[in-house]
């Protein structure tokens, strides 16, 4: 087949066509009568402080609710990573997010004093990460009509020292004084002002009040405070004021010489966004203009006007944002200028000080804000913060997506078997949790109470990821209402701000990618790091300094309870694997019990399916399920309630899908009763495992190295005790992803223990 042939003409024209639109928008620039005209349309839009313009931008991107341990969650769907597909998407801090969007919301309504938000926690905790994505979020956004940003330059024409220019702009008149047509020198505003700046204060306090009253917006957003009471910087201010003089007053030639344009923030284009490194030098300054800068033409055109340069990162931030990475490794009295840039939204340039519209962030870790509190200078400083805790990740779900992500590129060279990930997470999440005082609240129920005692940090972290630990029976799951569970989340403020830091982890995995001899990544290997890293205590390590309390922080032992969960689910799989157990019978068997637990709850008998006479319910097939659950006697009545009342709910709210034409009995049975399923599947896998030859299937794996290898090795031999290795291989990469490499060391460790 022929290949498409692809040049630079081709490729050009895809690219224009494709953002034709998004260019003529971002390229806008017009007259300021122009500007005024789209003011009155929307004067919400085109007043917006950065607060507003960065809390419409996260509305934009929209949100979503979920159920996290008994309370509802939001989740901002900017911090997903929109622009690289999830890449740098941000796991399980939707709390944290959800609160500085709180604090953004306030800041946009103006509901109380701006503040310095500063992300604080251990490191490696996504901080950076989170202001990054605003940051990209508020490029994004602003190339977009609903989230444009306009600025202004000043413009002048050849003709500016010609006398009797006349209005030109809003007239007819020539020469060109004002560069309408063939501007010679356009100064654009240094610090990105806002347009409506260059209406005077009481006159754009009076129109904003009208437009407000005229759109019904009074009820809806307050008029920002900085577009009321703001101010031009120095030189927009010597400019205006020279055009005024020359005018003898007349506002609308001085705006001739205005050409309002549209902006697009980029942090490396020096436009609304601003990072400062720990190294970095956040201090400002102005210098004069000198003739051999680009500024001569206007210093040539305008007499008695001096201008000056600005310097620093409020010249790039201004109007969006300034990022301070680590901002507490400077000395607080190198950081006193944020008080005025927050409390007085002005900054002070060295030779001459303008008002200023930014949001301030900053990140730090734990020691560096304590070492801060022992300052007494930071006080103010402090007292005009809003600290954020950031803490480590709780829910093991979401840290093992940041592992895999880390692992993507590393897969095309490595094998990682399954439970890998997902069993290092358990081990981070479990370092991190604190033992509950929950059991000795007067306020909650004995029986939850007890419940709550019992709780592990294994059984803490499966409950954090909406599992209910397979410690706990049946009724006591039912104890832990959502209340219950909500407490338990919120109990510790601290909760998650020390135990194994997530990089720590992203290593162990490094390390074992180097080693070219391992033909697959397994929980094993990752079980041997695990110790190694504690091996090293708290000399390499902080969080290895914390005492143990009632199996909490036994770091040492994590890895054994890991282990012996990691038994059981292997074991589950295999057995799942070796023996084919048809999932129709299993069916069956749910549904016959759930006919008879029916019975039994109503008091009804039955009809038998051989004589058509009126039976009890079996006493003794119910029991022989309910055993499988570990249910009690004195539990019986409520788990059969329990079982019938999951029926009903399918039924009733949809969640279920039914098979077409089919009554209840037709229910989603394995994903309804998931529990109840992989028990009967375990009671049937025992039935029928003394038929295995497991000596053989351990024979055969240890001569072949590769699948391919075993096949061959099989169509050899032609013996039918051999075929069961292959129905094993086949069953665990089908219904598991083992590749031969990673299933076959943990089907000899699986053998080797069952045989000895």
């Amino acid at each position: 087949m022929e290949r498409p042939s692809i040049n630079e003409a081709l490729i050009s024209d895809f690219i224009a066509e494709r953002n034709r639109s998004q260019f003529e928008q971002i390229a806008w620039e017009g007259s300021y009568l122009d500007y005024l005209n789209q003011v009155c349309a929307d004067p919400y839009k085109h007043t917006r402080t950065t607060y507003q313009l960065t809390f419409d931008m996260i509305q934009h991107f929209g949100s979503e609710t979920f159920e996290d341990s008994g309370e509802q969650v939001r989740r901002h769907k900017l911090f997903d990573d929109p622009f690289n597909n999830g890449k740098n998407a941000i796991y399980g801090l939707e709390r944290t997010i959800s609160r500085l969007v709180k604090y953004i919301r306030a800041g946009a309504r103006e509901e109380g004093k701006e503040r310095i938000f500063v992300l604080h926690g251990p490191v490696g905790t996504a901080k950076t990460s989170i202001i990054d994505l605003i940051g990209r979020g508020l490029e994004a956004y602003t190339t977009q009509q609903d989230g444009a940003v306009y600025s202004f330059a000043w413009r002048f024409g050849k003709d500016f020292h010609a006398e009797e220019g006349g209005s030109l702009g809003f007239g007819s008149a020539k020469p060109d004084v004002a560069g309408v047509h063939n501007p010679v020198a356009v100064l654009p505003s240094q610090m990105h002002e806002h347009p409506l700046l260059l209406i005077p204060r009481n006159a754009r306090r009076e129109l904003l009040e009208k437009l407000w009253k005229q759109n019904g917006l009074d009820s809806k957003y307050p008029i920002p405070h900085k577009i009321l009471e703001g101010d031009l910087e120095f030189n927009s201010k010597q400019i205006y004021s020279f055009l005024l003089r020359r005018y003898k007053g007349d506002w609308l030639r001085v705006m001739d010489h205005v050409l309002v344009q549209r902006i697009v923030f980029s942090e490396s284009g020096g436009i609304g966004i601003a990072k400062i490194p720990p190294e970095g030098n956040v201090e400002t300054a102005s210098s004069p203009v000198t003739m051999d800068e680009n500024f001569k033409y206007i210093a040539n055109l305008l007499s008695s006007v001096s201008l000056v340069r600005y310097f620093g990162k409020y010249v790039r931030g201004n109007r969006g944002l300034v990022h301070y990475s680590d901002i507490f490794k400077k000395p607080s009295n190198y950081l006193q200028h944020l008080l005025s840039a927050v409390e007085e939204h002005k900054m002070d340039f060295g030779e001459v000080g303008c008002d200023i519209d930014v949001m301030i962030l900053g990140t730090t870790n734990l020691a560096e804000y304590q070492a801060l509190r022992s300052d007494p200078m930071s006080k103010a400083l402090r007292s005009r913060m809003r600290k954020i805790d950031v803490p480590y990740l709780l829910n093991y779900v979401d840290e093992e997506k940041i592992y895999n992500r880390g692992l993507r590129q590393a897969k095309r060279y490595h094998r990682i078997a399954p439970h890998a990930t997902e069993l290092a997470a358990l081990w981070a999440v479990m370092s991190r949790l604190e033992k509950s005082d929950l059991p000795n609240a007067s306020d909650i129920p004995e029986e939850a109470r007890q419940v709550l005692a019992k709780l592990n940090p294994l059984a803490k972290a499966l409950l954090f990821a909406g599992e209910y630990p397979p410690i706990l029976s049946n009724r006591e799951r039912q104890t832990l209402s959502r209340e219950v569970r909500k407490r338990l989340r919120n109990e510790f403020i601290s909760e998650g701000m020390d135990g194994i830091p997530t990089r720590i982890l992203q290593n162990v995995f490094a390390d074992i990618c180097e080693d070219d001899s391992a033909e697959c990544i397994t929980p094993f290997s990752v079980f041997v790091l695990l110790d190694r890293v504690v091996d090293q205590g708290p000399v390499n390590y902080d969080f290895l300094a914390r005492q143990r309390d009632d199996g909490y922080h036994d770091f040492r032992a994590f890895t054994a309870v890991l282990r012996q969960r990691y038994d059981e689910i292997i074991a589950s799989e295999i057995e799942n694997s070796i023996v084919n157990v048809d999932a129709g019978d299993i069916e069956k068997r749910i549904r016959t019990y759930l006919q008879h637990v029916t019975a039994y709850n109503r008091k009804e008998k039955l009809k038998s399916p051989v004589t058509g006479a009126d039976m009890e319910p079996d006493q003794a097939m119910m029991r022989k399920v309910e055993a499988l659950m570990n249910v009690e006697d004195s539990e019986r009545d409520f788990f059969r309630f329990r079982m019938v009342s999951r029926l009903t709910n399918a039924l009733t709210t949809g969640t279920q899908k039914l098979k077409a034409g089919m009554e209840p009995a037709g229910i989603d049975l394995q994903s309804t009763y998931a529990d109840l399923f992989k028990e009967l599947h375990r009671s049937l896998y025992r039935e029928m495992r003394d038929q295995v030859n497991w000596s053989a299937i351990k024979r055969n794996l240890e001569k072949c190295k590769s699948r391919a290898e075993l096949e061959k090795h099989l169509k050899a031999e032609g013996d039918t005790e051999r075929s069961a290795t292959l129905s094993l291989i086949e069953n665990m990469d089908r219904t598991y992803g083992y590749c031969y490499e990673c299933a076959k060391p943990i089907i000899l460790y699986f053998i080797e223990k069952r045989l000895g």
